[in-house]
């Protein structure tokens, strides 16, 4: 896989979860990686491509998200941008 592949698919899975963790909660009730990485595992089992990438590099990026419409770009060194993400 590419690294522009990987950094897509990287994006993909944070704004996934993104969207999975403010819909549940689980922002609300995690204050650190391994207890938002517990709240994601669920999400992880029902999403197909996520297992190919680190859920708590995932976590780890969704903690510093800011409030409102937000999307991450860029792969693991990338950051958040203001409105929703692209779509294919």
């Amino acid at each position: 896989m590419s690294d522009g592949a990987r950094d897509e698919l990287f994006d993909l899975a944070v704004n996934r979860a993104l969207s999975y963790a403010r819909r549940t909660r689980a922002l609300q009730r995690a204050g650190d990686v391994p207890s938002l990485t517990r709240e994601l595992e669920l999400w992880l089992l029902r999403t197909r491509f996520a297992y190919r990438v680190r859920l708590e590099e995932v976590a780890a990026r969704l903690l510093d998200a800011p409030a409102g419409e937000v999307h991450w770009s860029g792969g693991p060194g990338g950051g958040w941008r203001d409105g929703p993400p692209a779509r294919p």
